[in-house]
């Protein structure tokens, strides 16, 4: 599966998308490389190590409007 934007004028919404949900499900903040985390609570650490639910997430979410899209022109 290609990683590419489809619609490439889509690039900076997707990209908002993306920190909406990661901020809905409180990862935004927590995640940063290079950094030392050896005083970051392990409930913390597992909602990282899980970021990449994000993605998931978002396809999800993506489904559930346009399966709502399509009852609404019925």
């Amino acid at each position: 599966m290609s990683r590419r934007t489809l619609v490439p004028e889509a690039m900076g919404k997707l990209q908002k998308f993306k920190m909406e949900v990661a901020n809905d499900m409180a990862l935004d903040n927590i995640y940063s490389r290079n950094v030392y985390m050896g005083d970051v609570p392990s409930k913390e650490v597992n909602k990282m190590k899980n970021s990449g639910n994000v993605g998931g997430e978002m396809v999800r979410r993506m489904v559930e409007a346009a399966e709502k899209n399509m009852v609404d022109k019925i």
